[in-house]
């Protein structure tokens, strides 16, 4: 109806448009006529003229009025994605459309390794929903968490990497609110990502090597991040800038790995003569010479600061394998008796360094820009090597490898509906929860595993999925396992992991 009023309008302005045209070429009368008096036609005249211009101007307000266009009025454009469709042609399972046919806003806070994951199936469920409209903001968990304590976001749903970070946030909340935040009880994991080591390929044949025959350590977190420092060190006498871990050379002597296989013997014919022997082409050794290790110097594994995702789960393997060597006890009792001898452990070996970066991403980057110079390897996140990988070239880093830790945690993204119990945001929280059941589809956690993430809720090998791109089989050459074996420890509670980070900041003069 509205397009055909405009067509309407359209046409009685260009009528006006040509009546004027004609009463404005009219042949003014000779000038003996101007004395004469003006007859009823001269008035009649100047009459249509000027209701003439008068219908030509309320014609010309009211088709601006309408839109000033013939066409269909085109909605503003949106200001996270363009919305298709009619939002009354929503799909059942996208919810009612909201108030004056407007769709409901979801804010949602990702970690930053879920970001092309999230924003490809954004797209295609606010196509399939256009009543509902995604705001996605990538930050990494504690950054996020930060900006909710100050009031800086309200997201509708929070997705962080780790469990940790909620138990962290809700204790956090507590102490300055009576407001529930979220339910933790309710968390709904998407996609899984274990904690691993991304290592150049010497280290990790050193390393591996170590690992193997290690009789007397602790275990990874504790050996590998901090080794040939004691368990209740002294700190006098030793400076700040020497408060590192140990050398290569050391560490492997200390642990006494096997030396590499002797070459077979040649085989002997049944006449007792040796049968000529072609000789192979000289493998790489599987353990470097000496020298070489000699020449690493210090160990350098690098992990985030403990104020992330990542640091905060290298932390507590870290912590919990030094005071219970993977038995299980009680961590917070185990830190009330020796929280103050794992400070100066950690003193003795984190001090020394000057360098922390924010997120497992940050560093992962990292240690791809610079090489050997700075890092040996860096605990990351599986789901952040695969950029890395996919990248790489023999001419630029050599090659590198995935070791898997055990035991490690396993990150599983989980997501939570905030401020649930807020009345005004009940329909944003009902929009999200669609948001969840399509992310939760069998074919959109098939597709996170295009990005490097396992799928939350699907219990197939990553093997059965038929897919055009599966890096998880393209990248098996860097050591990425299909089915790792991963065990994983029991997660702390918000007050130890509060004290836990007070600690590694005292023992470390970091904030």
């Amino acid at each position: 109806m509205e397009v055909v009023i405009r067509i309407v309008l359209a046409l009685a302005l260009s009528i006006l448009v040509i009546a004027l045209f004609r009463l404005g070429r009219r042949i003014p009368a000779p000038r003996e006529d101007e004395v004469r008096p003006r007859g009823w036609g001269s008035i009649l005249g100047n009459a249509l003229f000027l209701g003439a211009l008068w219908a030509l101007v309320g014609v010309i307000a009211a088709f601006m009025a309408v839109g000033g266009n013939v066409v269909d009025v085109v909605p503003p454009a949106a200001e996270f994605v363009e919305i298709r469709g009619e939002r009354d042609d929503a799909a059942p399972e996208c919810g009612p459309p909201g108030p004056r046919g407007q769709p409901y806003l979801v804010e949602v806070v990702h970690s930053i390794d879920q970001g092309p994951w999230l924003t490809q199936a954004a797209s295609a469920f606010m196509e399939q929903c256009p009543n509902v409209q995604l705001r996605l903001t990538a930050r990494d968990d504690y950054d996020a968490g930060s900006a909710i304590l100050r009031g800086e976001l309200r997201p509708t749903l929070w997705a962080p990497s780790e469990e940790l970070s909620l138990r962290y946030m809700e204790i956090r909340w507590r102490e300055q609110s009576d407001e529930l935040l979220f339910r933790i009880d309710e968390r709904r994991p998407l996609v899984r990502s274990p904690l691993v080591v991304l290592l150049h390929e010497e280290q990790f044949r050193a390393l591996r090597a170590i690992r193997e025959a290690d009789r007397e350590g602790l275990g990874f977190w504790v050996d590998a991040l901090c080794p040939m420092i004691p368990r209740a060190p002294e700190l006098d006498g030793v400076l700040q800038e020497d408060m590192l871990p140990g050398d290569w050379i050391d560490w492997y002597q200390q642990r006494n790995p096997p030396p590499p296989p002797p070459p077979a013997p040649p085989r002997v014919t049944k006449k007792g003569k040796s049968a000529p022997v072609v000789l192979p082409t000289p493998a790489a050794p599987l353990i470097p010479t000496p020298e070489e290790l000699r020449s690493w110097g210090r160990v350098k594994l690098g992990f985030p600061a403990p104020n992330s995702a990542g640091g905060t789960s290298t932390l507590v393997l870290m912590a919990r394998q030094y005071l219970l060597a993977d038995t299980a006890g009680d961590v917070a009792l185990a830190l009330e008796r020796e929280g103050e001898v794992l400070q100066r452990w950690l003193r003795r070996c984190n001090a020394g360094r000057d360098d922390w970066f924010a997120s497992a991403v940050l560093l992962t980057d990292h240690f791809f820009d610079l090489g050997t110079t700075t890092y040996d390897g860096v605990v990351t996140y599986e789901s952040v090597v695969f950029a890395i990988l996919a990248r790489l070239s023999a001419d630029e880093l050599g090659e590198v490898r995935v070791y898997y830790p055990s035991p490690t945690f396993v990150a599983e993204h989980p997501a939570v509906l905030m401020w649930p119990d807020d009345e005004t945001r009940a329909r944003e929280l009902d929009a999200a929860r669609y948001w969840l059941q399509y992310l939760e589809s069998e074919a959109v956690q098939q597709s996170a595993i295009r990005h490097g993430l396992r799928p939350g809720r699907l219990e197939r090998p990553l093997s059965a999925f038929d897919l055009e791109k599966n890096p998880f089989l393209e990248q098996r050459r860097f050591g990425i396992e299909l089915e790792p074996t991963l065990a994983e420890p029991p997660r702390p509670d918000g007050p130890v992991l509060r004290k836990l980070l007070e600690l590694w900041r005292d023992a470390t003069g970091r904030t």
